[in-house]
């Protein structure tokens, strides 16, 4: 199963994702690089779960667009609604804001 988001902060790259996100401490985010998208920020929050906030981040006003992605493996047996409302709250302690639910894209 796959979920998606997009969401605007103020990180500029996600370099500077990674850290804001590691910085609130629980989880651990690392990046990554991909062929197909480029630089992203991965995270295994939960076991079965994995989320990744690929590096496209298109300009909004004077922040940043990102497309995440959540992936639930075989094993996972966190209800979907308690990842997502996790992910929300992560985003918000970055000060994350207008996310919503995307098509997935991979």
């Amino acid at each position: 199963m796959t979920g998606a988001y997009e969401f605007v902060c103020k990180s500029s790259s996600t370099d500077r994702l990674c850290a804001s996100l590691n910085a609130l401490g629980g989880w651990q985010w690392s990046l990554g690089d991909s062929h197909w998208y480029g630089d992203y920020v991965r995270c295994v929050p939960f076991i079965g779960v994995r989320i990744r906030i690929v590096d496209f981040p298109a300009p909004a006003g004077d922040e940043y667009k990102y497309d995440a992605d959540l992936r639930l493996y075989p094993g996972c047996v966190t209800p979907m609604a308690v990842i997502d409302e996790a992910f929300r709250q992560v985003l918000a302690a970055i000060g994350a804001h207008d996310v919503k639910e995307i098509d997935p894209f991979d």
